[in-house]
């Protein structure tokens, strides 16, 4: 088993010469960082010294170190307006509820914490901070929360999770508009039965919402059945390049090996014919380049014979900076669909950096990029900008309880559809 200060110099190793931000950003002092690790801190003090240091990368999403057995779950969910963190969700065994304000941890001023732990804050507007904010708050003894009255709440991080939500929704809302929403894009098999099972309804209805807020990716191939829903009926896609930014593979012999293993695990799950010859022909090109350094990555082309459909004629696309890595991908292509218009707020911006491999310590695993877009050097990288929407819609408080965007989304489709009929 390695010690914490070889875990840390592995790391160190790992974001100087594998990761693929490694000559764009140089990170944190290493000294300062491996002087803080010593074998006698907690393992809470080690996450928390890692976490410090990646994120002086600010790399959000795209690179993390977690360990494997330690739940780390607050039972709750923040946001940033103003000077409070607005608690957005609440397990029910909480002593507060969503809508509440935590004013304070550790006794200073959410004002003063920003400053304190800046590292986390400094590139992003407050309301893109959240999941930073929770881990602050993981690593703090006393948040002081205003509710009906105003107290200290002692952090714990072994709370048990509540029912989540399901990772798909569909229904109709009108006779008009059929609502998609998508929490992830993990699953092949689920979202090509949701779309076999909708399709009818879908292709016979006016209008589309595809919600993608809060949607933390997965794979890229899992999202193609829905395309045909964005496109106009004589469209096609099949053979055409899927992204118009070029990207470049960072082939060393670490991230060859790691990509490898991880292509073959998703080989194992997959059920069709041409993913899986795509996972192939992936794990091939990692044989053939490794150690070769960056190359340009093969463009990615549609494989599927996919043509649009005459309805919905209209397609909304929720996004907000929860919505991540495949999912970003997928707002990249939809937002240049004729029929697509993306509602909300800007997407979290990781994809500068993807394609992710993973390094197994043992007790502790980090992930990290291994590919880089060449939209970084014409300035028109995402990363803490994200993917712009067409209509923008601040986050308040009172989002908390009110589906704030869907109700836009509606009233846009429907001005849309006067408009057509004037």
């Amino acid at each position: 088993m390695m010690t914490k200060q070889e875990i840390a110099k592995t790391i160190i190793d790992i974001c100087t010469h594998d990761a693929s931000f490694c000559q764009d950003i140089t990170g944190g002092d290493q000294r300062a960082f491996l002087s803080e690790i010593t074998e006698e801190m907690s393992d809470k003090e080690f996450l928390f010294s890692v976490e410090k240091y990646l994120a002086t990368f600010k790399v959000w999403g795209h690179l993390y170190f977690y360990q494997k057995n330690l739940r780390t779950y607050l039972g709750f969910h923040v946001r940033r307006y103003e000077n409070s963190l607005f608690i957005t969700q609440a397990e029910r065994e909480m002593p507060f509820s969503k809508g509440d304000e935590i004013i304070a941890i550790d006794g200073l001023s959410i004002e003063r914490a920003a400053e304190k732990f800046a590292v986390f804050f400094e590139s992003d507007p407050p309301d893109r901070q959240s999941e930073r904010w929770e881990t602050v708050i993981a690593h703090a003894k006393v948040v002081t929360v205003r509710a009906e009255k105003t107290f200290d709440y002692v952090v714990r991080t072994d709370i048990e999770r509540g029912t989540n939500e399901p990772s798909c929704v569909f229904r109709p809302l009108d006779q008009e508009t059929y609502y998609l929403k998508l929490t992830n894009f993990f699953d092949e098999q689920d979202i090509s039965s949701i779309v076999d099972y909708a399709s009818k309804d879908i292709t016979c209805t006016q209008n589309l919402i595809i919600d993608l807020r809060n949607n933390c990716g997965g794979n890229d191939t899992e999202f193609l059945p829905l395309l045909k829903f964005l496109l106009k009926k004589d469209d096609k896609l099949c053979g055409k390049q899927i992204f118009t930014e070029e990207d470049e593979i960072l082939y060393t012999e670490r991230n060859a090996a790691k990509r490898i293993e991880m292509f073959q695990e998703y080989l194992e799950s997959v059920t069709s014919d041409e993913v899986r010859k795509y996972l192939i022909e992936q794990i091939e090109e990692q044989k053939k380049n490794s150690g070769k350094g960056f190359l340009p990555a093969k463009a990615d082309e549609f494989l599927f014979p996919t043509s649009g459909t005459e309805q919905p004629e209209k397609v909304v696309v929720l996004t907000d900076c929860d919505c991540a890595s495949s999912a970003e991908s997928f707002v990249e292509i939809a937002s240049r669909m004729e029929k697509v218009t993306v509602i909300g707020r800007p997407t979290m911006g990781v994809n500068d950096y993807a394609n992710l491999a993973w390094f197994d310590f043992g007790e502790y695993v980090l992930h990290y990029p291994t590919s880089r877009s060449k939209s970084i050097d014409e300035g028109k990288g995402t990363r803490g900008k994200g993917i712009a929407p067409d209509i923008f819609i601040p986050w308040t408080p009172k989002h908390i309880f009110e589906d704030v965007d869907l109700t836009e989304a509606r009233k846009w489709l429907k001005n849309a559809e006067k408009a057509k009929k004037l």
